[in-house]
């Protein structure tokens, strides 16, 4: 069984949506922001970009903390179904 389907999809999305931000700073960062600055980070843009990502990152990890749980709900189906973890 997918552990995506016992999610709601409220949790989902939230995490589809930090997932997204995650890996679109991701993107830019390696394709986008070194083609139009090639001295990218650079000496003054290194503290920001090393802050952005520790930042990111932990907003990462955070939303699958909050959003990666399973609805009181679900678990009390799979109880009376008797799927134990």
């Amino acid at each position: 069984m997918l552990v995506v389907a016992a999610l709601s999809t409220g949790h989902k999305i939230g995490l589809l949506v930090m997932a997204l931000i995650f890996i679109g700073f991701s993107l830019l960062a390696a394709f986008v922001f070194p083609r139009r600055n090639p001295d990218f980070p650079g000496d003054r843009g290194l503290s920001v970009f090393v802050v952005t990502s520790i930042v990111l990152f932990a907003l990462m990890i955070a939303a699958v903390e909050v959003f990666g749980v399973e609805s009181e709900a679900h678990k009390e189906h799979a109880a009376k179904l008797g799927h134990t973890k």
